[in-house]
């Protein structure tokens, strides 16, 4: 297998359409064989952005490899440019028809090397599994997560290779999806009596007078919300950091719904989902937080009903997904309120790489 290194922004524009073409084909192919549905086939708006060096704070990396002509395998790399610069978030995936072969390790040992090459050794990946396959057979042996919380079947191909190659499960996400028209939006709007807490609602692009408040959130969100702490540091965020991450949303066909709650002046948290220009009836539901002296007030459960709201009025979203640590049993409370159903389970994976690694270790 040849195996090509692509760092972003490393094409020309020709190169990048190309080879969004034969990304977004492969990465179809293997949805298709996910049981996860089209729902989650690729976003050529997506593909795009990897493959293109858009800002200071993120960058990717692309591995493509080829048997001939014919992409087999892909691996890509998320690689923060002002914080855990020891570390990277990875993918691999490998086409239906050539698995078992050797070819993911072959690929996952190339990008290993490279990384730790340039001394990014903390490795986090993810995989998806639908909640029917989970739990089609609860005779069969499961691995547990670090969290303390859920379990995945051994015989999961995604579990034996992350186990096989060094990684561990630190925890595990449920995925959830609301139909949010059959809902009505969800969380019945309850009397909130005059708490001091104001809820606002902006689609797109960060408004200027909130680019502090959404720069702290996103750092808070780093190491406050359950398992943070033990897959990253603390996050760098600044007001330039939200705009420009922002403006690539916006680049990918992907628009933001957000909701932020304040009382005073005070931030107290937010809660955003996007949804898309070429799928437009499919949401995501983004980060949730409440700041921490701000518990207590339902704002979770508002924040999201307001968000919903918005989503109803200003998109043709139908259906939304959103992921949830199994162990946050509030947050999925909240969640059951506003209708969703439990669809697949994200498994969470980990390993450090030695310094000095080369491929195999």
């Amino acid at each position: 297998m040849e195996i090509t290194h692509i760092p972003a922004g490393s094409l020309t524009e020709s190169e990048i359409e190309d080879t969004v073409a034969e990304v977004v084909a492969f990465d179809r192919v293997v949805n298709s064989a996910s049981g996860l549905g089209p729902d989650f086939d690729p976003r050529p708006g997506e593909v795009r952005r990897t493959l293109r060096r858009t800002n200071d704070y993120l960058t990717h990396a692309l591995w493509l490899g080829r048997l001939g002509a014919d992409i087999v395998a892909k691996g890509i790399a998320y690689l923060s440019l002002k914080d855990n610069e020891d570390a990277a978030e990875i993918h691999v995936a490998v086409h239906p028809e050539h698995r078992r072969q050797g070819l993911g390790t072959e690929l996952l040992a190339a990008m290993e090397e490279q990384l730790a090459g340039d001394g990014r050794t903390r490795l986090t990946s993810f995989g998806e599994s639908p909640a029917a396959v989970v739990d089609a057979d609860p005779r069969i042996a499961r691995v547990a997560a670090a969290s303390g919380t859920g379990a995945l079947p051994s015989t999961l191909p995604e579990v034996a290779f992350a186990r096989t190659h060094g990684y561990s499960l630190r925890q595990l996400e449920r995925c959830s999806v609301v139909r949010i028209r059959e809902a009505g939006g969800g969380l019945g709007a309850e009397d909130e009596g005059d708490d001091g807490y104001t809820i606002l609602t902006w689609a797109g692009p960060t408004p200027e007078e909130h680019l502090e408040a959404l720069a702290l959130l996103h750092r808070r969100m780093s190491t406050d919300t359950p398992g943070a702490a033990d897959l990253e540091e603390e996050e760098f965020w600044d007001a330039d950091r939200v705009r420009a991450n922002d403006a690539d949303r916006e680049a990918s066909g992907k628009r933001m719904m957000t909701a932020l709650a304040m009382k005073g002046d005070e931030v107290a948290g937010y809660t955003q989902a996007a949804h898309f220009a070429d799928r437009p009836e499919v949401g995501d539901q983004g980060g949730t937080l409440v700041i921490r002296e701000h518990r207590g007030h339902r704002l979770g459960a508002r924040l999201k009903r307001a968000n919903h709201a918005a989503l109803l009025q200003e998109s043709a979203v139908e259906r939304v997904y959103t992921w949830n640590a199994a162990e946050n049993t509030w947050m999925l409370a909240i969640n059951d309120l506003a209708g969703f159903e439990t669809f697949a389970w994200t498994s969470v994976w980990k390993k450090v790489l030695p310094t000095g690694a080369t491929a195999g270790e």
